[in-house]
């Protein structure tokens, strides 16, 4: 068995929007870290097949697409928690 090296066991991204997409389609968060930048933190994902469709549905995938779909409740839970984790 070969052991996968930090950069492919994890997804990390700044991107708010993106990680609270993530996040609202169930998939923890390992930790959030601080950048170079103030106002940039660092979301980290487990990576997975499942997690990499979602990336490319968001980043590229037609905006009708049922996978990007979230209840708008659902999705500001998701927002307002990131936003609670990123004042801590």
């Amino acid at each position: 068995m070969q052991l996968r090296s930090d950069q492919q066991r994890y997804f990390r991204t700044t991107s708010l929007t993106l990680a609270t997409f993530l996040y609202a389609k169930g998939h923890a968060i390992t930790s959030v870290n601080t950048t170079d930048s103030l106002n940039k933190k660092e979301f980290v994902f487990i990576a997975g097949s499942q997690l990499e469709e979602l990336v490319d549905a968001y980043k590229y995938g037609d905006r009708n697409s049922e996978n990007l779909l979230i209840p708008v409740h659902v999705y500001e839970h998701a927002r307002n928690e990131l936003l609670d984790r990123i004042n801590e």
